[in-house]
């Protein structure tokens, strides 16, 4: 009897080990079954690469998003260099720096430094200035230049699970907390033309892609509005959740107009989806970012996240 135990084991052990290997291989088929494109992006540092089962996804996705751009589209208008350089000749190192003296400096090993980090929302009062033109330092080696360079590691698009559509995923690596990921990078537009494009996109029952970001300087609310629908870049694939892995901060360069950039609020594993806050992490009754108008039916919300807020932010201004 206690053979015929060891003996049925043994038979279930292998039997288990061959069903596990054949849904693995099965996996592996369908997932070879996919088309990719290993390249999306246009000179990006890293590859951005696209995974699809038919072609008629990829051919609505191109009636839709027309080009790739690594960093925003500013108006014509927008003033370059409007901010005083540093003129270190090193790699702007030293606590003499003008530019780091001057703005503060948040950057630490190529990444965000962590402490940044602690809060759940964006920080309104705060903005990452980085070396630009008018700086003597090498764009190369400045520590003080990141968001810049664009997107820092391989990234893929992909049709997510979950009913978002398209979704953005870390790939071939990990990713580390504080490491930048990638702007969310679109035309900057007025208000009036974001609101245009909204309605429109709202009549057509379009998505609405529209990110806007919003500061209080003193008495002022300074507003920006990101529109990645038809220009962007990998950003735009990026879904919401309410309880994101990648968290907005707003930095400058050349321009008053800030951009927004997605740092990993702690550690993200391979091909684990990316995420961030459409709401900037705010409450919802909060102004500083995007809130509720009760008269607009709101689009629900499927990041099955235990935090869920059940729909996605809006901005009732729109």
């Amino acid at each position: 009897m206690c053979k015929f135990f060891i003996g049925f084991s043994y038979f279930i052990y292998h039997v288990s080990r061959f069903f596990l290997h054949f849904f693995s291989m099965t996996e592996s088929i369908k997932e070879s079954r996919k088309s990719v494109i290993e390249d999306i992006s246009d000179g990006e540092r890293f590859s951005i690469s696209l995974i699809y089962d038919e072609v008629k996804e990829l051919e609505e996705l191109r009636n839709i998003f027309y080009k790739y751009v690594k960093n925003c589209v500013l108006p014509s208008t927008a003033s370059s260099s409007y901010y005083d350089g540093c003129d270190c000749e090193d790699d702007c190192g030293s606590e003499d720096c003008g530019c780091k003296s001057t703005h503060g400096f948040f950057y630490v090993s190529r990444g965000l430094n962590t402490i940044f980090l602690q809060s759940t929302s964006i920080l309104p009062n705060i903005s990452i200035y980085e070396c630009n033109s008018n700086c003597s330092c090498s764009p190369s080696i400045c520590p003080n230049r990141l968001t810049q360079h664009g997107v820092s590691l391989p990234l893929q698009v992909f049709k997510s699970d979950s009913g978002c559509g398209w979704g953005v995923r870390s790939h071939m690596r990990k990713i580390r907390k504080g490491e930048f990921v990638c702007e969310y990078a679109g035309e900057i537009i007025k208000t009036d033309e974001a609101r245009r494009r909204w309605i429109t996109a709202k009549e057509k029952n379009e998505d609405n892609y529209i990110l806007c970001l919003k500061e209080h300087v003193q008495d002022r609310v300074l507003r920006t509005n990101i529109d990645p629908t038809h220009i962007g870049n990998v950003g735009r694939f990026i879904n919401h959740s309410c309880d994101p892995n990648l968290q907005i901060f707003l930095t400058r360069i050349n321009s008053l107009i800030p951009t927004a950039a997605l740092f990993a609020k702690r550690d993200i594993e391979i091909n684990e989806e990316l995420s961030f806050d459409y709401a900037g992490g705010m409450n919802d009754n909060n102004d500083n970012m995007q809130e509720i108008n009760t008269n607009v039916e709101r689009k629900k919300c499927l990041c099955g996240s235990q935090y869920c807020k059940k729909y996605l932010p809006f901005d009732q201004s729109l």
